[in-house]
């Protein structure tokens, strides 16, 4: 099916893309047949229908990915009756007929994927709204979902493709060295590690009567979102960029002001649901091949009345 696809694009240009042209369109009272203008969008659409739909197959294990939805619009109408054609009456009706058909937007959907435990104590995930934001290697802003962190030699809590965690440590007048495999976040982003034990310390006696450490807090995980956060414009790596049309980005605490709480050791997964995608999988292939089979169906009539001609 994909090499007749590809066959019909370029029968399309080597023959029917010049008419494309509203000069040539009019130069000579030449009137192009409309429906291979209309079957070309449509396969030019649907081919992007698909694209995106194996996009999505694609990343259904990936991380906090967010499924991408397509959308059409309709293409401006267009008056029927051509100017030097033979007309009747003194107000001939204009008849109208369509254009074919555009992509309109391809736009993510933030519905929350489900949170699955891990091994890794620095993965965390967001139950609920919320974006975590990181430093991008050019010192840049970008939010993200995906909670997947690794801490680097340098303390810092990074993604795979090299952004850092926005959040400070305080670890000055620290007399203490922290032991970082112990390491808690709390559902509202508070950051405590125990210090690490040496020889000689006194273990503190807990409130049922065994030995206790006392947790250090480190500092707070910060939340952002976004009034429209289908506007994000996606960076790759489940990283988003916000534009004018998601508003300034808003921060709070996890659990408060409608934010979601932080679940350590918990990573989110991909919200693409998989009998949707086979679903939009079918309905794109079929709706190619009508077109496709549309676009023979003129080019065979325009064949025709140009054998007429001769």
């Amino acid at each position: 099916m994909w090499r007749r696809f590809m066959s019909l694009r370029v029968l399309f240009f080597r023959h029917f893309s010049w008419l494309l042209n509203t000069q040539n369109l009019l130069k000579g009272g030449c009137v192009m047949l409309q429906s291979i203008s209309n079957s070309y969008t449509a396969l030019r659409g649907h081919q992007q229908m698909l694209d995106v739909t194996a996009h999505n197959l694609a990343n259904v294990n990936s991380n906090a990915y967010k499924e991408k939805q397509v959308s059409f619009h309709e293409l401006p109408y267009r008056g029927l009756a051509q100017r030097r054609l033979p007309t009747s009456g003194n107000s001939p009706a204009q008849f109208r007929n369509g254009s074919g058909v555009a992509l309109s937007s391809v736009t993510a959907s933030f519905d929350a994927g489900i949170l699955s435990p891990s091994k890794n104590q620095w993965d965390m995930a967001v139950a609920g709204e919320g974006f975590f934001r990181v430093v991008r290697p050019d010192g840049s802003y970008a939010y993200t979902r995906s909670g997947n962190f690794t801490m680097d030699a340098e303390g810092n809590l990074s993604l795979s493709g090299g952004s850092r965690l926005d959040l400070s440590l305080d670890f000055q007048d620290m007399e203490d060295e922290i032991d970082f495999s112990s390491l808690n976040v709390t559902p509202e982003g508070s950051i405590y590690a125990y210090a690490v034990r040496k020889a000689g310390d006194e273990l503190k006696v807990g409130e049922e009567g065994g030995f206790s450490q006392v947790a250090i807090e480190l500092g707070k995980l910060t939340l952002y979102r976004f009034t429209n956060p289908q506007s994000l414009s996606s960076l790759g790596g489940n990283l988003f960029l916000p534009s004018e049309a998601t508003g300034p980005p808003q921060e709070g605490v996890g659990g408060d002001n409608g934010f979601g709480q932080i679940r350590q050791g918990y990573l989110e997964e991909a919200n693409v649901e998989i009998s949707r995608q086979m679903t939009m999988l079918i309905l794109g292939q079929r709706a190619l091949q009508a077109s496709a089979r549309a676009l023979t169906a003129a080019d065979e009539i325009w064949g025709i009345t140009l054998n007429l001609q001769t």
